[in-house]
């Protein structure tokens, strides 16, 4: 099965015509160097290993720069990255975007926003109030990086880094092309190597850092730094036989069925998740022919359904979910 990576995903909007509508997405690889992230894994510093238990951050102001220079903001939009399986994010359709010359973000919540009531926006919003909190109060605003975990000997020692502080609101520019579908939509892809987050942060011995200087700058320094890169190898396993799809399309309030064939001896995972990144389903499931019932209570909207094998996407489709 080749093919490059979503490429199977033409968004539309539900009752509109179908016609190309150069809908941009963000796709972020969460990796630990060159092995997928995944929370409670241990990570070489060197001397000695931690593991990270928690790892939460805002993405904000986003612009993409394209087709000789010109500078499309993506507004009104906040991210709550919480990684754990790779992330898509629907940024808005663009007819004005053709060719992709990189992409410009903020580490954290921009000073309009970093002050205001978080009871003020609905449930849903990555601004609303959080559980664990993200808000870290009127005056300091919302925590820009929650990290925590586990480090030294036998991880021992807990370690939390909290970074706040509209001081330390970080953006950084990768140069990056899109990956262009047949109807004209666009996957920008970066990697995000959070391995990198704790850079010359020494937590073998424990750390305890909530507020805006010291540590949670390094933090949030690296941030910008050394933790994204653009990907440049976002294909779907080419050497996967099996099949893999999800009908009906559009599904009724939740209700599809994923139809498959997978090889024996792989590990399999199917998942779930929404256009905001949030993740509805993740469960692992045997290799041979089988159905995986979809039987969530959706909202009406998008959704992608991802098939990994050894923790790499195999395959995915675009669900649409009707009311």
């Amino acid at each position: 099965m080749k093919k490059f990576l979503l490429s199977c995903l033409a968004f539309f909007v539900l009752g509109a015509a179908a016609l190309a509508q150069n809908n941009v997405v963000l796709h972020l690889s969460p990796r630990l160097g060159n092995a997928p992230f995944a929370l409670n894994t241990p990570v070489s510093a060197g001397a000695y290993e931690y593991k990270i238990n928690r790892l939460e951050y805002y993405i904000s102001e986003i612009k993409i720069t394209h087709d000789g220079g010109q500078e499309t903001p993506v507004t009104d939009m906040h991210l709550l990255v919480r990684p754990a399986l790779d992330s898509m994010y629907y940024l808005g359709s663009f007819p004005q975007i053709t060719n992709v010359e990189s992409i410009t973000f903020s580490v954290g919540v921009d000073q309009a926003h970093n002050h205001l009531d978080p009871a003020s926006y609905p449930a849903n919003h990555p601004l609303a109030p959080q559980n664990p909190a993200m808000q870290w109060g009127w005056a300091a605003g919302y925590r820009f990086v929650a990290i925590e975990g586990k480090a030294g000997v036998n991880f021992a020692y807990d370690f939390e880094i909290h970074a706040l502080g509209d001081a330390n609101y970080k953006t950084l520019t990768l140069p990056t092309a899109a990956e262009t579908h047949p109807d004209g939509d666009k996957t920008i892809h970066l990697v995000a190597d959070y391995s990198q987050v704790l850079s010359s942060i020494n937590v073998s011995a424990g750390l305890i850092v909530h507020g805006s200087s010291g540590k949670a700058v390094t933090v949030m320094n690296n941030m910008k730094d050394v933790v994204f890169s653009a990907e440049t190898s976002a294909v779907l396993n080419p050497a996967f036989e099996g099949t893999f799809s999800v009908s009906p399309n559009p599904a009724t309030a939740g209700k599809a069925v994923a139809t498959m064939t997978l090889p024996e001896g792989g590990d399999y995972r199917i998942s779930l998740t929404d256009l905001s990144g949030r993740v509805v389903i993740n469960q692992p499931i045997a290799a041979g022919s089988q159905t995986f019932a979809i039987d969530q209570p959706l909202n009406a909207g998008v959704y992608f359904v991802q098939l990994w094998q050894n923790a790499r996407p195999v395959a995915v489709e675009k669900l649409i979910v009707t009311q």
